[in-house]
């Protein structure tokens, strides 16, 4: 059953024969099953989009397997273990990449009782009568934390590195970086870490805070691991763009980047800093590998123009911004080069029939609106893809809070454009 509002289709959960060009409203009973809650990862999209690809296009097909080429928090690789399905992806960030271990993998009886004897022994084993001897190397550490946070949070992490079992350790990892945003005196709507000056934030105890995200996370993998788990989720080298895999995938499906919507690295560095995963200087560095980058040399991207002769739609939008905004002009430009560079790595590991669903959503760049799948649409036809079909959904609450001016734009919609590889 469905009906409509303001032209949306209201439906409990995707139907299988999808309505071309069709908008949906997806009323979600609970998005958080299992481990979805994990981490307040930016521009997560919701379960029930790979949910709907994989019983659409696996359904019946024994030993396939799925590939996310954007992994981010997991959700493809999470949908895929829970629905009896293989699932690989690429991911360059490590707190991401620790999220996806943790939110896949099961625990026996016997270790989760040992997680909450670990529990125990971690919040009553803190001293908080002296000073750290090891602190995060975090720039103007004060400035970000109170003195109490910061003796708490070392505290904790302490207790953590103290585990003995890699799996159990890294499960209190993700609990100990769910909370660092929440008991810093960073702004709490805003994706990127910023201390206003104008709203003076008081923090949560942290104690309190681990405690109550342990309690909610615990549960949660309670339930994963009752589901009997026979498949794995496994992270393979390279990247989006630069990546190997020994055999082929049945189905892709991601959500890329959004156009300069995000600098992922600033938006995880916290967390990154205080697991030691990188160095301030690395994660400098590390910005220019990310898909959407503004971190870009204007010599060297002028140079390369080739794209817009793969898209008329990206031509015209180049054409525009760069009027405004050469740089910004050269940022799309690069972004939907970096996206072919992901279209033909897929096409090559995607079997015959096998089909690859993109989720993005549109970007207004110097007051142009940007609709991404379009340009996608157009370049993965040249690699060889052929459209299935095409819909969006609205996004009811979008982790994209952030006032960014004409520089990116709040993303009201996700389109998903679903193609397929020749037979």
């Amino acid at each position: 059953m469905s009906n409509k509002v303001n032209n949306h289709i209201i439906v409990e959960s995707l139907p299988n024969d999808i309505e071309f060009g069709g908008s949906y409203i997806i009323a979600q009973a609970n998005p958080n099953t299992y481990t979805h809650s994990f981490f307040k990862y930016p521009c997560r999209f919701i379960p029930e989009i790979p949910r709907w690809a994989i019983q659409k296009y696996l359904t019946g097909i024994e030993d396939a397997c799925v590939f996310d080429p954007f992994a981010g928090s997991g959700t493809t690789l999470l949908e895929s273990v829970i629905n009896d399905y293989e699932a690989y992806g690429t991911e360059i960030d490590n707190i991401a990449k620790l999220i996806i271990k943790v939110k896949t993998t099961p625990f026996t009886k016997d270790k989760l009782e040992e997680i909450t004897n670990e529990f125990n022994r971690i919040v009553t084993n803190i001293d908080t009568s002296q000073k750290p001897q090891k602190l995060p190397g975090i720039n103007n550490l004060d400035h970000w934390f109170t003195e109490d946070a910061i003796v708490k949070l070392s505290g904790i992490k302490k207790n953590i590195d103290r585990i003995d079992d890699k799996d159990i350790r890294d499960f209190f990892n993700v609990c100990f970086v769910s909370i660092i945003k929440r008991v810093s005196n960073a702004d709490d709507v805003s994706p990127k870490p910023y201390v206003s000056n104008k709203i003076k934030k008081n923090p949560p105890e942290t104690i309190k805070e681990f405690s109550s995200t342990f309690t909610k996370y615990f549960e949660g993998i309670r339930e994963l691991s009752s589901l009997g788990l026979t498949k794995k989720a496994r992270i393979i080298k390279g990247d989006a763009l630069n990546f190997e895999f020994d055999g082929l995938f049945d189905l892709a499906v991601t959500s890329p980047p959004y156009i300069n919507a995000f600098d992922y690295a600033r938006t995880m560095r916290l967390e990154n800093l205080w697991l030691d995963t990188m160095t301030e200087n690395e994660l400098r560095e590390k910005k220019k590998d990310y898909v959407g980058t503004e971190s870009i040399k204007i010599t060297e991207e002028e140079k390369r123009l080739e794209i817009l002769d793969k898209s008329t739609i990206l031509k015209s939008y180049y054409s525009q911004i760069f009027e405004k905004d050469k740089k910004r002009a050269l940022i799309v430009k690069k972004f939907f080069e970096d996206m072919e560079g992901n279209l033909k790595n897929t096409y090559k590991y995607l079997k015959p029939g096998g089909h690859y669903m993109i989720v993005i959503g549109n970007s207004s760049i110097r007051k142009v609106e940007v609709e991404s799948w379009k340009v996608i649409q157009q370049i993965a036809e040249l690699v060889g893809f052929k459209t299935e079909t095409y819909f969006n959904y609205l996004i009811q609450n979008p982790y994209i809070r952030i006032p960014r001016g004409n520089k990116g734009g709040k993303i009201n919609l996700d389109h998903v454009l679903v193609l397929k590889k020749g037979e």
